[in-house]
């Protein structure tokens, strides 16, 4: 344990190497993430003047991240498209209003949802012992990626507006999903956007598998 701390070769994972892929927003706008969480359920059985407890279900907890809330690409009109194609219409009409939201069309709209942790060079120790480096990893490469499994936006906040203040306005999106499948990998996943800090092209949103919008009024 000692020669981890002591040796400048080996590298622990950073709470700024990551990127998040949600369908639609760049990811260089994405600023702030939780990390997959779950709880064991319990139950118990009582027994004269004892309790005894049994795990249970596990459940996976809702994630938030924070996105600033850039203009172009429009961070609002994002996630308003996005709305819309979960199938959400507004009331504007009597068919319209019959229309409502499906889990397979709100996982559908939101895509592959993938967070990765990245090193930053060096060496990581992944052989258990003290001192034990068996993993030599470039930068850029991955010590952990999560995949969402079925996830959907559950909420959406905007942050609050303040003559106050010259902070950039945000957005919080929180996601509900069935579970995560942690990989340690070491490659990027298939279609990740590239690790350049320079803004991809064709960032615009394309809700997936989703034509046009009939709530938008160009």
């Amino acid at each position: 344990m000692a020669q981890f701390w002591n040796n400048s070769i080996l590298e622990p994972k950073r709470k700024f190497r990551w990127l998040l892929q949600v369908n639609g927003i760049p990811y260089w706008t994405i600023k702030k993430v939780q990390r997959p969480q779950y709880t064991v359920g319990e139950a118990e059985h009582k027994y004269i003047n004892h309790t005894f407890y049994f795990p249970g279900r596990v459940t996976y907890n809702e994630i938030d991240f924070t996105i600033v809330d850039s203009a172009d690409p429009d961070a609002a009109e994002t996630l308003r498209q996005l709305l819309g194609a979960s199938g959400y219409r507004l009331p504007k009409s009597e068919d319209i209003a019959t229309q409502s939201i499906t889990k397979h069309a709100a996982v559908r709209a939101l895509g592959t949802v993938q967070l990765v942790m990245m090193t930053g060079g060096g060496n990581v120790s992944s052989g258990g012992g003290d001192g034990d480096v068996s993993n030599n990893q470039a930068a850029g490469t991955l010590v952990e990626q999560w995949n969402l499994h079925n996830a959907w936006v559950k909420d959406i906040s905007f942050s609050e507006l303040d003559y106050e203040g010259d902070d950039l306005t945000e957005i919080t999106v929180k996601l509900r999903y069935d579970y995560a499948e942690l990989n340690n990998g070491t490659n990027f996943p298939s279609g990740f956007g590239s690790l350049d800090v320079a803004a991809p092209a064709g960032t615009s949103f394309t809700p997936a598998g989703v034509g046009g919008d009939p709530d938008r009024k160009d």
